[in-house]
């Protein structure tokens, strides 16, 4: 089962700030978020459950949270940590997940991913919730741990306030 991230983040890493995405709404995030999740069951954590602008696949959802008795929307379940959830995503024999964070949850499962799809917002930001820096990680043969596959630029226009790249990532194959 692969693994992927997904997040849109700023010049400055920030994913969040107080649970609101500081860009505001984003069309051409939103429909690559759409289009690369599709038919795809996500994980997420309690906070990121808690934004009013959190998504949901109709495939399924499983929220990061340990408290047992946290009410959760129809279409979601809740697993105490990631590697529960993993457990439980792998014993449905799924070809690929997708993690969408927060921020604590991005750093647990940087070095289980094995795909990012992060779209870098131009401009910075306040925020209290950053995407870690994965750029400089190096795998056992010492070369970058994901290298840079495909990066596309859209400038600002008038239904997007901030010009945005699309950038994708995967993990280099030690063989």
């Amino acid at each position: 089962m692969k693994i992927s991230l997904i997040a849109a983040m700023s010049e400055n890493r920030v994913i969040g700030n107080k649970g609101r995405l500081p860009w505001g709404h984003l069309p051409i995030d939103w429909d690559n978020l759409h289009a690369v999740t599709r038919g795809k069951k996500m994980v997420m954590g309690r906070k990121s459950y808690d934004t009013p602008d959190r998504i949901a696949s109709p495939m399924g959802n499983i929220v990061l949270t340990r408290q047992a008795d946290y009410p959760l929307e129809l279409g979601f379940e809740r697993a105490e940590s990631l590697e529960k959830a993993l457990k439980i995503l792998r014993g449905e024999g799924l070809d690929e997940i997708f993690i969408l964070g927060g921020s604590e949850i991005f750093k647990e499962a940087i070095f289980l991913a094995d795909k990012i799809h992060l779209t870098l917002v131009h401009g910075v930001f306040e925020g209290d919730a950053f995407f870690p820096e994965f750029e400089h990680l190096k795998n056992e043969a010492h070369a970058p741990l994901f290298q840079l596959k495909e990066s596309r630029f859209f400038p600002a226009d008038a239904r997007n306030k901030y010009g945005q790249t699309l950038k994708f990532y995967e993990k280099n194959k030690i063989f």
